[in-house]
Order: C-alpha cells, then sequence, then structure tokens
C-alpha cells in the first residue's frame, strides 16, 4: 500500500528546506535509511534517509524546490502501484489527526460527506477565511467558488469538488482553517453519489476544485488540475478550464496548456495579457493575482494593472520589479535582463544607473538568517552593555576564542540567569545547569552557529579541538543539524575581522550573546605609571524581559574577571 513520506524537520523547528538534488530515481527499490535526497536548510546541506524499504513511486519536487516540513516529499509503494494511492504517513502527523477527528465527526452528521481544505499553495499550513460565497443550504454546482481564503501568499477562491447541498460551513470570516482541516460538509450522501457520476476521464484529469494538490472526492483521488497560478492566467487570457486538455502529470492543466488554448505564443504571458482591456481585470482584484501586499500597493502608486505584468518570481509571484518594468514599459528583469538601480538624492525611489545589478534568491544558510533575525527583532527586548577588558596579562600566543568560551563559562557559574531560554508567550524561563555555546562563523554561504557543547566541562585545548572540528564540518557542507542545535548563549568573535562594539543579536529562545571586538592598545596608569595596555572591547546584548540589567551587569562583570587573568 502507498504511503507519503512527509519532510521531516531536519533542525530545531526550522519551517522548510530546498532539494539540493535527488538522489534517487522513481522506479528505484530502496533500504531503509538509504539516502534518498540532498535538502539544503537555514542551517546546512543534510542527506535525507528512506524511513522505509520499498519503491519510489513520486518525487514530489525537483532540484531548487522548496519543500515546506511535513510536506510531501516521496511517496513509497510496491513496484506497479499507482502514485495516486491514498495512504497515510509512516507517523501521524498534525493534518492527519486533524482529518480523523473531522471523519468521526462526520459520522454522526447523518452521513455528509466532509470537504476538507486542499493545500492553497506549496506546503502552506493553513489559510484564513475572507469570507464564504455560500450559505448552509445552497446547492452548489461542481468548481462553483464556496469560499474566498486568504493564505501567506495570495487571496484565492476555493471551488467546491461537487455537485451537491451545503450543510454546514465549518468557520466564519476572520477563522483560521488548518490545510486538511474540515472546510465544509455536503448534505447526506448526494455529495458523494454524484462526484461517483463523474465520467471515467473526468475522474481520472478533470478539476476537482483543488488550487494546489490532489483532493479525495468520495473514494476517488482526483489529480491536480490547475494551481493559482494556471488559475489566475486562465482568468487573464479569458480561458475557461474546463475546455483545457491538461498536459502535465496526471492531467493536471500548465501554464503552457492556458497560454496554447488561448491561441497565443508560450514565449510571454504579457503579450497575451496586453491585448485584453485593462478594465477586465483590476490591479487591486485580490483573486486575479499572486502578489504580496506591499507589491499591490507599489502598482496602485504608479498607475501598473497587474495583469500588464511579467510574473518572473517564484510560483509565478510578481515582484516590485515586474511592477516596475510595467511602469516603464520595459520587461521584467530575469536572469537575462538585469535591473539598474541606485538610490536616489531623495524620495527613497530607486533610479536606473548605468552599472547593472542582478537579483538573487536568499536562500539556504542566508534566508536562515534573515528568517531568525527578524523573528528575533519580533519577539526580543533588547539591551546592550559594553565595557573593555584588560588582557595585557596573557602569555604570548594566548588563544583568544578558547579564552572567551571559558569566560562565559566562569560567568554563566557567577550569574546563570544568562545561560538560559526564555519562552514570552507562556512566561517561562529555563536556565540550564550546563554551557553550550554557540559560536558565529562566518563563511561565503552566509552565518553558521556550531555549538559547542558541555564547554564547561572542557579545558581550553578540548574547547579549540571542538571549534577546529565544526568549522571543518562547515568548509567541508558536512554539518549535521545536530551540531548546530542546543546552544544556550552565543559568542560572536566579530573583531577578528574589524569592529570594536556592537549590539550582537540575541536568538531566541537563547536570552544572551557576547561580542567580543578587536584587540587595541591604549595607555593606562597603572602602578608603575604610564603603561601601554592591550584592551579588548565586550558587548553583551541579553533580552531585557528575561533578565534584569543587575543581572547583565554582573555577568558581563564576571566575563571581564576571568579575561583579565594571566591563563
Amino acid at each position: 500500500m502507498a504511503y507519503v513520506f512527509e519532510l521531516p524537520d531536519l533542525g530545531e523547528g526550522l519551517p522548510d528546506a530546498t532539494i539540493v538534488k535527488w538522489l534517487v530515481n522513481e522506479g528505484d527499490t530502496v533500504k531503509t535509511d538509504q539516502p534518498i535526497a540532498e535538502m539544503e536548510t537555514a542551517k546546512a546541506v543534510v542527506e535525507v534517509p528512506s524511513p522505509v524499504d520499498g519503491t519510489v513511486l513520486k518525487l514530489h519536487g525537483k532540484a531548487g524546490d522548496v519543500i515546506i516540513t511535513h510536506a510531501p516529499l516521496v511517496t513509497f509503494g510496491e513496484a506497479g502501484e499507482k502514485a495516486a494511492a491514498p495512504a497515510p504517513a509512516p507517523a501521524p502527523s498534525m493534518h492527519a489527526q486533524v482529518a480523523a477527528n473531522a471523519e468521526k465527526a462526520s459520522a454522526t452528521s447523518g452521513g455528509g460527506e466532509v470537504f476538507y481544505l486542499p493545500d492553497l499553495g506549496e506546503g502552506l499550513p493553513d489559510a484564513t477565511i475572507v469570507k464564504w460565497l455560500v450559505k448552509e443550504g445552497d446547492t452548489v454546482k461542481t468548481d462553483q467558488p464556496i469560499a474566498e481564503m486568504e493564505t501567506a501568499k495570495a487571496v484565492v477562491e476555493v471551488p467546491s469538488p461537487h455537485d451537491g447541498v451545503i450543510a454546514k460551513l465549518h468557520g466564519k470570516a476572520g477563522d483560521v482553517i488548518i490545510t486538511h482541516a474540515p472546510l465544509v460538509t455536503f448534505a447526506g450522501k448526494g455529495g458523494a453519489a454524484k462526484a461517483e457520476e463523474k465520467s471515467e476521464p473526468e475522474a481520472k484529469g478533470g478539476d476537482a476544485g483543488t488550487v494546489v494538490g490532489a483532493v479525495q472526492v468520495g473514494n476517488t483521488i482526483v489529480a491536480e488540475s490547475s494551481d493559482a497560478v494556471v488559475r489566475a492566467l486562465a482568468k487573464k487570457l479569458g480561458v475557461n478550464l474546463a475546455s483545457v486538455k491538461g498536459s502535465g502529470a496526471g492531467g493536471k492543466i500548465t501554464q503552457a496548456d492556458v497560454k496554447g488554448a488561448a491561441g497565443k505564443s508560450t514565449a510571454s504571458v504579457a503579450a497575451s495579457a496586453s491585448t485584453m482591456p485593462s478594465a477586465s481585470v483590476s490591479t487591486d482584484n485580490p483573486l486575479a493575482f499572486r502578489a504580496s501586499p506591499a507589491v499591490r500597493k507599489l502598482a496602485n502608486e504608479l498607475g501598473v494593472d497587474l495583469a500588464n505584468c511579467e510574473t518572473s518570481g517564484p510560483k509565478g509571484t510578481i515582484t516590485r520589479d515586474d511592477v516596475k518594468a510595467a511602469s516603464s514599459g520595459k520587461p521584467a528583469a530575469r536572469t537575462a535582463a538585469p535591473a539598474t538601480v541606485q538610490p536616489a538624492a531623495s524620495g527613497g525611489r530607486l533610479q536606473p544607473v548605468s552599472v547593472t545589478v542582478h537579483p538573487e534568491a536568499v536562500r539556504g544558510v542566508r534566508r536562515a538568517m534573515a528568517q531568525a533575525m527578524t523573528h528575533s527583532h519580533q519577539t526580543v527586548v533588547p539591551v546592550t552593555l559594553m565595557e573593555d577588558a584588560n588582557i595585557s596579562r596573557w602569555k604570548k600566543g594566548e588563544d583568544s576564542l578558547a579564552r572567551y568560551v571559558r569566560a562565559l563559562c566562569a560567568a554563566a557559574k557567577v550569574e546563570p540567569a544568562l545561560n538560559c531560554w526564555f519562552d514570552g508567550e507562556n512566561m517561562e524561563r529555563l536556565v540550564h545547569p550546563a554551557v553550550h555555546v554557540g559560536i558565529a562563523v562566518d563563511t561565503p554561504d552566509g552565518l553558521y552557529v556550531p555549538v559547542v557543547k558541555d564547554a564547561h566541562n572542557k579545558s581550553m585545548a578540548d574547547l579549540r579541538g571542538d571549534v577546529e572540528i565544526l568549522r571543518k564540518k562547515i568548509a567541508e557542507k558536512a554539518i549535521k543539524p545536530t551540531d548546530l542545535s542546543g546552544a544556550t548563549i552565543t559568542l560572536s568573535n566579530y573583531g577578528s575581522i574589524a569592529g570594536r562594539y556592537g549590539t550582537p543579536i540575541v536568538s531566541p529562545p537563547q536570552v544572551a550573546i557576547l561580542g567580543c571586538g578587536r584587540f587595541r592598545n591604549e595607555l593606562k596608569m597603572t602602578e608603575r605609571g604610564i603603561e601601554n595596555q592591550r584592551m579588548l572591547p565586550l558587548s553583551l546584548s541579553f533580552d531585557h524581559r528575561a533578565c534584569t540589567g543587575g543581572e547583565g551587569a554582573r555577568f558581563l562583570a564576571a566575563v571581564i574577571a576571568d579575561l583579565e587573568k594571566p591563563e
């Protein structure tokens, strides 16, 4: 029996991962723990092993695709079995539990069939009800829009999967519905019966009302026929999807199919859109295009109709550059048509210059860094204390990094409040007896933060050895998620490059990070008169929700005291 293997969490709460390359092909027979894919997370490139022995029926994605954690990755089964056969994942997910509960509920609702919210965008976990387009008691037809749902990417219409009578609407405007949770219950068994009356060709490749992903209608799995991008394109070109024969996998209708049906060249969506009157699709229609609120606002400011924009973003998304290109009458910047910008003298707008720049996707480690910094900015209440440590008594060739780590461990004994995790939602903190130090490592790919575990129990030589092993793993792209997780406090040695003081960013759930600046020589008055002393600038940032100013100051004082020891 076939089942879907969902992408597991490849790190502590990482939301997604990018397919680097598949290590197997559809039809291959694999063994348990055999690597099946290389995935790039926000922290590292890791191999994903097979959870079972079996045959690969379907690979959900291609190299470069971003897969949401717990979204389908591989469908397994027996040789000759069809990938469309529905089956649960090896371990029950939250969605599976929700569906199971809904199935129990439907058993007591007079035999009515429950229509579950389909995945409205690759792996999106939920959607918000904007408004219902039907009411309980209404009779609906197949593909009739029944609700407007807002996802993280766009507002889309959800069509009815079949003819039937609406018995129950599961939620009201503003409610968040989890993907695969109940959305509508159809009265009695009429809905299921009418779904089964569909012709065989329609059951195999017809539009079951899904937006993205397959949906179960009665006892039949209907293949995905179109996604939000295809629907938007069809609406823009005036194409009836019911008359289009899909050339994609499982009868899926592709953008090329829609363009072909419109009698246009598949080379340019914009050329097709330009033949439509501008009033046919307005810029502020949230159902027609995949564009963020910021992009819509820009289009409104520039007087650009989104119908006249190229879609150069991922999965057909309209970007700011697409809107600007439409405003200037030039094609959007893609791989062969770079954008050219420079800061304006005033007004904050970007103006063309002679130097060309190419936009590049922020992915992998850099993408994770951006997400982590955004999360920190939105949650942490930071404060930074700055002070100098006099390290003139260090012996020649002292291992500065090992000294920094040792000083953090010493300070954690004096003031444990900063070696801590904090949960702002539940107002709980977890003070750690062990010190696991995350060390920021700068690389061309972005910022890695490997963790030296149990640093409080290690000698200076052991600390240095652990750091070198972790750095080697990063250089060889062999770092594991376990090497990057579990830090209780972080060290940033930016002074090895440049910089005296800074405001290091705290990474939740941690509450503190120590930044070490660049050494400097300074004349100081000592017992022997004025002497040249070596000073180390320190910047300690901490979350003021979890730590008091006194705790932060005592911690920093303890760090300085340990650093100023001769050895």
